[in-house]
């Protein structure tokens, strides 16, 4: 199993990187310097590579005590993360691991990762930011935000560029860990709608307790299982009540699982009892899970309690009250029986894939600009919001980022023009797509700049004639220069 390792200086980020890495919660994330004191591992699935071993490194205090650590790590790493924060720089720290590092010759197997670039850097400017480290000559530098989990997904996908180039590397990877591509999903919703009962109908034993009263299950449960040669992972959830429902030991628990999915980000198989239908409170909670762009399948439990009209019911009815995500696919199901489970594991496996798709960026651009001569989005008078150009910065969601002109001018009409503009070429069926509009930084600013200049220019000469006031008669008319502050204020909130 190859085992890939983070290293770095104390308070880097390293911990909060493995987090991501990993999709748990398992280091603790504090500002205090040396929180990790132990060497932490966890065994971890990556997409089109399998089972690999992440290892986090302790931050010691001393480096003379971190050393010794630092140095095993290298030695016995098969790829490393050389973690650094960017708002530090290189100190000694990274300069002496930087020279065991071209001792040992293991330099192309190092990922050098610039983290903490959102204290001082736009997302825009990640780039031009990290421009500087090439100068290490390391192979592969990216720059990256854990904490804001921006452009972690290039990490892994470096890793596995790293791996395809590597005979060694690919040669440590078993058959059996290659086969061990594990895909997940959760099953979510109210109290008492059938997610159990699933969960033992998938896995064929008794793991999670079952009874017709509510709240039976308090923490989620995971386990394994394989299903037509494929490995799943799958996670019961405790059922979700109202808020003011809940009490002590139920409001940890929604924490937890909440926690969990933002960090796994598995595919949500979400339950509905079908002798109830759509309830308020099943689309407030499908809200929750859309709004932090998880992928969903509705599943519809307890279909064999209605006759042939009332499923038919049952379904237009789920559809129109999903109508603000018509992507997101419906499924009849009967989890005591087994009844609709073929279907819900196809639909999980293509959802999964289509969650983990990358576009081209000159590709993704160029059906953009056709679409914008064919078929444009409607803007009102002078308030037209040209894109400048598309790239897709994530997977799962996937998340692309638009820049623009104007980023005040792009309202939801356009944002949902880019949207269908995507699905229409690409597809992106079943999933959330995430868009984000940027402006263009070297104009807004040219143009704050300009307006701070106007006023300076303003206060020092008369208005009519143009010539320069004494210091004495340097004034401005008081409403000329409240408006271009006011203006120049605008811009600069703009720029943050």
């Amino acid at each position: 199993m190859l085992h890939i390792w983070l290293v770095g200086a104390t308070n880097v980020g390293k911990s909060t990187l493995f987090n991501r890495l990993i999709g748990q919660f398992r280091a603790i994330v504090t500002d205090i310097p040396g929180t990790t004191t132990d060497i932490l591992r966890h065994q971890a699935h990556l997409p089109g590579i399998g089972q690999v071993q992440f290892f986090d490194s302790p931050g010691l205090t001393d480096f003379k005590e971190e050393r010794p650590f630092i140095q095993y790590i290298i030695d016995h790493s098969d790829i490393i993360l050389f973690v650094i924060d960017d708002s530090v720089g290189f100190t000694s720290k990274e300069q002496d691991i930087f020279a065991y590092i071209m001792k040992t010759g293991k330099k192309d197997n190092v990922i050098l990762i610039v983290n903490k670039l959102d204290i001082q850097w736009k997302e825009a400017d990640y780039s031009s930011a990290i421009a500087e480290y090439y100068k290490k000559w390391f192979p592969h530098v990216i720059g990256v935000s854990a904490l804001k989990e921006i452009a972690v997904g290039q990490v892994q996908e470096r890793i596995q560029n790293i791996i395809d180039t590597s005979k060694p590397l690919q040669n440590k990877l078993t058959q059996e860990e290659k086969l061990q591509s594990k895909i997940s999903f959760a099953i979510i919703g109210k109290p008492n709608a059938g997610k159990s009962t699933l969960l033992n109908t998938f896995v064929g034993e008794y793991i999670s307790k079952v009874e017709d009263k509510s709240g039976t299950t308090r923490d989620y449960i995971s386990t394994d299982f394989v299903y037509q040669d494929q490995q799943y992972t799958i996670f019961d959830t405790a059922g979700i009540k109202r808020p003011g429902h809940m009490r002590g030991i139920e409001k940890i628990s929604y924490t937890k699982t909440k926690d969990m999915l933002k960090y796994t980000r598995p595919t949500a198989l979400f339950m509905i009892d079908a002798t109830e239908g759509v309830t308020h409170r099943d689309l407030t909670l499908i809200k929750e899970v859309y709004n932090i762009a998880l992928p969903i399948v509705v599943c519809i439990n307890k279909m064999d309690l209605l006759d042939k009209k009332q499923k038919q019911h049952v379904m237009k009815q789920t559809e129109a009250k999903l109508d603000f995500a018509k992507y997101i696919p419906i499924v009849p199901l009967v989890a005591t029986s087994g009844d609709g489970i073929p279907n819900v594991m196809k639909m999980v496996k293509a959802v999964t894939k289509e969650a983990f798709r990358r576009i081209d960026t000159g590709e993704l651009n160029r059906a953009i600009t056709k679409d914008m001569i064919t078929r444009p989005p409607r803007f009102a008078k002078n308030k037209i919001c040209k894109i400048l150009y598309v790239t897709q910065v994530d997977v799962n969601a996937p998340t692309f980022v638009v820049f623009v002109n104007y980023v005040n001018r792009a309202n939801f009409a356009f944002k949902k023009w880019i949207d269908n503009t995507i699905r229409k070429y690409y597809g992106f069926i079943w999933v959330p797509i995430v868009i984000r509009f940027k402006a263009r930084e070297r104009r807004e600013y040219a143009e704050y700049k300009t307006m701070l200049d106007r006023n300076k220019k303003a206060s020092m000469r008369d208005e009519k004639t143009g010539k320069k006031l004494s210091r004495k008669h340097q004034k401005i008319n008081k409403e000329q220069r409240k408006q271009n502050e006011v203006r120049a204020n605008k811009w600069s909130k703009k720029r943050k």
